[in-house]
């Protein structure tokens, strides 16, 4: 259905250290980040092939390393793990200049959060980005309600962005950096942030209450679009309320904001993943356990599945944390299989794309609440909220082959490559 948004531009309080540096590399045509880290890895691997990593000098780029790096909703802080060898680099804490800044701004940073927090769940941090060069690292601040930019060598904050709302959801990057594209969720709307100056350029329609965000060339518009879940009511059961507000995919042209579909659903859209030709998108819903599938090209559901629940799951639905029976999807390198997060179930499943068959039911903890391929294509890390850790699940063999240790309550990882040097 077409249904045509006006943009709009709106201002923000941004403040920016003096010595920000620009998070912008150069053009990138490849329509995803997971197919720019393919290909890097691709390169490295030739590069190795041929007598190892280039070194510093003249026109050759440092030495990197792919990482996973895993949001701490309850302490503020993101863990830096190593995508190869599943260990724990680094800590980066996303309040760098507590009690540094405008007097004010603390009062608020420091308030918003408490209060927020004694409603629902605590939430310091929603979601990490990293920059393409692997030296910035932008954190959506939950209950904070903003944004910002910490430069990962020194840890210092580059600029803070306050969001209309009083609550920062997911986000995404555009593969060559220039944009950071968040989910303003109580205004019910998507901000285009500037990295390089934290300034919010423009706004995009979401209704109700904005959460994922994907950017993917989409099958059907032949062309990149942003791709925004939204939840609906979070307050009640929808069933209790008649079912009144929106559960939506939008769908967005990036450079302009406008909307240029939107999809309804019963219940609240959760985390999704999309086939690498744009085709195929699998939705996770609030309270649903298990998935669809959806055509983007002929804008319908194909198919849907359902998955085992187990003696975890609690009897009454206003107890499941955050609405979330599933939450978290993703699909292997290779396109085969589904990864799936069973929040309450606590276990994550591994589904063939094929058939929809569910292969295994892996016991993982209390609370898996993501999915993340890692740039290999093999792996899926899956951080467990209650745990405190993440899951490594090997697609192939449907089973996990790590553990990685992570701060209080890991919410979203991602993946990214990091200068050695920083690290």
């Amino acid at each position: 259905m077409q249904t045509p948004d006006t943009t709009r531009t709106s201002d923000r309080r941004t403040t920016t250290r003096s010595n920000a540096a620009t998070a912008v590399t150069d053009g990138e045509s490849e329509p995803t980040r997971r197919a720019f880290l393919r290909r890097t890895a691709t390169t490295s691997a030739i590069i190795v092939g041929a007598g190892g990593l280039p070194t510093r000098g003249a026109g050759r780029s440092p030495p990197t390393r792919d990482v996973m790096v895993t949001g701490n909703a309850k302490n503020g802080t993101v863990s830096v793990s190593d995508a190869q060898t599943y260990t724990d680099l680094r800590t980066i804490d996303v309040y760098p200049d507590r009690d540094k800044e405008d007097a004010l701004e603390d009062v608020i940073d420091s308030i918003s959060p408490v209060f927020l927090n004694a409603v629902v769940r605590d939430n310091y941090l929603e979601h990490a980005s990293l920059s393409p060069d692997g030296r910035t690292l932008y954190a959506s601040r939950g209950h904070v309600g903003d944004v910002v930019a910490i430069d990962i060598e020194t840890g210092e904050k580059l600029w803070e962005t306050n969001l209309d709302g009083f609550r920062a959801d997911h986000q995404t990057i555009s593969p060559d950096g220039t944009y950071l594209y968040v989910s303003d969720l109580l205004a019910d709307q998507i901000d285009k942030i500037d990295t390089e100056t934290g300034a919010v350029v423009a706004d995009g329609v979401a209704h109700n209450l904005p959460h994922g965000n994907h950017l993917h060339r989409v099958a059907g518009f032949d062309k990149q679009l942003l791709i925004n879940g939204s939840l609906g009511n979070m307050v009640f059961p929808d069933s209790a309320l008649g079912d009144p507000f929106h559960h939506q995919l939008t769908f967005l042209v990036p450079e302009t904001m406008e909307t240029m579909r939107t999809v309804q659903f019963n219940e609240g859209v959760r985390p999704i993943a999309i086939t690498d030709d744009g085709r195929w998108i699998y939705v996770q819903l609030s309270y649903f356990h298990g998935f669809h599938e959806y055509d983007a090209v002929n804008d319908q559901i194909t198919r849907t599945k359902r998955l085992p629940k187990t003696d975890h799951v609690p009897d009454a639905e206003h107890e499941y944390p955050a609405q979330s029976a599933h939450h978290g999807i993703d699909i292997s390198g290779d396109g085969k299989y589904l990864c799936i997060a069973a929040t309450t179930s606590w276990y994550a499943a591994i589904v063939r794309r094929s058939d929809l068959r569910l292969i295994e039911m892996i016991p993982v903890g209390k609370f898996p609440y993501w999915v993340q391929t890692a740039p290999d294509g093999e792996h899926a890390f899956v951080p467990v909220r209650k745990e405190n850790e993440i899951s490594v699940i090997n697609y192939e063999a449907a089973a996990e082959v790590a553990r990685i240790p992570t701060g209080a309550e890991p919410h979203v990882t991602e993946y990214g490559a990091v200068p050695e040097a920083i690290l």
